[in-house]
């Protein structure tokens, strides 16, 4: 991001003085053509009929760095630059032209020699021979020009050097906010590290201690008390796997470990270890005519945590009996999987919602269900890491509908 932002300060920077450049080339062309046109008009008064609009009268504009002329002395011609009135009346076209400046004229037989270290914004005008008079240069010179065209150019440049000093504080503010918001999710990872693993070694020790009391036989009646702590147990160890999985998502650290995967064969295998869930709850999971030919590319760890967040979700959010069907199709370079339950359904107004990390629907049933809105947070990230998408399913008149698109194996 700071390169880019270096990078794009160097371009802004390099066009706005291009264009900069640019306007003041124009600006002098129209300055250039503007003192011409005015010492024409009124060598057209004084040339004795001469016409700068013939082909025979050269004009040209720009440095042409010679003030002084070859020579001074005419033979057959008078010099017109020092009669008064051509003055007075070149200083009125010049007014009328918009250039208010001081300037100096001089007339010579020949053109001015250049001189390219002293360069001297000037007209010239070549008056052609008439009749016995020879010919002539008429030198129309500016000395303040430079500064009048910088001066003209000031407001655009004071207004492009705050548009740059605007865009590069701007730049800088966003570089700020990026590395200080990449500083606060290390920061977070850490602590859900920290935490997860504080929380996980307890719960080791306490899953090992209720699994040597469960077999002591002379206590009988410490069974109901030793489920109870195994499944609250079991409940917290997957909440804090759920926390780990998250934050390593977060950082950044993760490594699918892709591999050919049966889509029947691997729910098959979740439904079996969730079968004491399913029992527990009265549940009837089914899988709907499944080809066995479906295979998947990804990571058989994740995806199994997938679908048994999915599974976990249609088994809570319940009030009667789960009845979950899972079924799949085949899509254009992928297999959708499908899971259908007849729970208490998600309003399509909070969709989007559930998707998100700490985010629950805070309404009935909703509300009562422990957990702290991680598991379709995980489920979605896991998915798109696997180049595919999850969707819920709105059209459905009852209960809740998730669509998985995984890509094919191939």
């Amino acid at each position: 991001m700071l390169i880019a932002s270096t990078l794009a300060m160097i371009g802004l920077v390099f066009f706005q003085y291009k264009w900069i450049n640019h306007s003041r080339n124009l600006s002098e062309e129209i300055f250039n053509q503007r003192a011409s046109m005015a010492l024409c008009s009124t060598l057209e008064d004084y040339g004795e009929g001469t016409s700068c609009s013939e082909a025979s009268c050269a004009v040209a504009c720009g440095k042409e760095e010679s003030l002084i002329p070859t020579y001074t002395d005419f033979v057959g011609r008078p010099e017109i630059v020092e009669n008064e009135d051509f003055q007075a009346d070149l200083r009125k076209t010049l007014d009328f032209y918009n250039i208010d400046l001081n300037y100096k004229i001089s007339q010579s037989p020949v053109a001015p020699q250049n001189n390219t270290r002293e360069a001297t914004p000037q007209c010239v005008v070549n008056i052609p021979p008439h009749i016995d008079k020879p010919e002539a240069f008429v030198t129309l010179a500016f000395p303040e020009k430079e500064k009048f065209m910088m001066g003209n150019l000031s407001y655009m440049i004071g207004a492009s050097l705050l548009i740059l000093l605007f865009t590069a504080v701007v730049l800088w503010l966003a570089n700020w906010w990026l590395m200080k918001q990449k500083k606060l999710l290390r920061t977070n990872a850490e602590i859900y590290n920290n935490m997860a693993h504080e929380f996980r070694t307890p719960l080791t020790n306490i899953k090992l201690a209720t699994s040597l009391l469960s077999k002591d036989p002379s206590n009988p009646g410490n069974a109901k008390f030793l489920d109870i702590i195994n499944k609250e147990n079991a409940r917290l160890i997957q909440q804090v796997e759920r926390v780990l999985h998250i934050a390593r998502l977060d950082n950044g650290d993760y490594a699918l470990k892709n591999e050919p995967l049966n889509v029947k064969a691997l729910l098959q295998t979740v439904m079996e270890e969730m079968q004491m869930q399913i029992e527990e709850k009265k549940a009837m999971v089914s899988i709907q005519q499944i080809p066995d030919a479906f295979e998947i590319t990804g990571d058989r760890q994740h995806l199994t945590n997938v679908f048994r967040n999915l599974i976990d979700n249609a088994l809570k959010y319940s009030e009667q009996p789960p009845v979950i069907e899972i079924s799949a199709r085949s899509e254009k370079d992928g297999i959708l999987i499908s899971f259908q339950d007849n729970g208490i359904g998600i309003p399509v107004s909070k969709s989007r919602l559930i998707f998100e990390k700490f985010q629950r629907i805070q309404d009935g049933q909703l509300y009562d269900q422990k957990g702290f809105g991680l598991g379709l947070a995980y489920v979605k990230r896991i998915v798109e890491l696997h180049k595919g998408f999850i969707q819920l399913d709105c059209g459905v008149s009852q209960g809740s509908r998730f669509n998985i698109f995984l890509p094919k194996f191939s």
